[in-house]
């Protein structure tokens, strides 16, 4: 973990961060937890050039056909006995922040979530 953010500074309320931390971790847990490399990495880190602030999250996973647009849909999960409602509240979230934005991304390896605080 690289943790290069004072959290007194962020740029959103605390407990929608908060929220959205929790979601990511529970989600990254949850992938990595089915490979055999259990990798999670995480990066709190002030990007001064382009003043913003990156939390970073990336995982190894095993499902490489994940839509990554399908996620955010509302009931949409890979998980059994899960509602589904995790990615679509972090999408509530982002959207109501109108200094945030969200990439999430997937390589071989690794499947991430960026969020950027402006």
């Amino acid at each position: 973990m690289t943790f290069l953010l004072d959290l007194n500074d962020l740029k959103m309320k605390i407990y929608e961060f908060a929220r959205i931390l929790g979601i990511f971790l529970d989600n990254a847990i949850e992938a990595s937890k089915e490979c055999e490399e259990k990798i999670i990495n995480i990066t709190f880190r002030n990007d001064t050039r382009n003043d913003r602030q990156l939390i970073i999250i990336e995982n190894t996973y095993t499902n490489k056909d994940i839509n990554t647009e399908e996620i955010f849909t509302k009931g949409f999960t890979g998980k059994d006995g899960h509602t589904g409602l995790g990615l679509f509240e972090v999408r509530k979230i982002i959207k109501k922040n109108k200094n945030s934005n969200l990439f999430t991304t997937k390589t071989d390896k690794f499947f991430t979530q960026q969020l950027e605080l402006y």
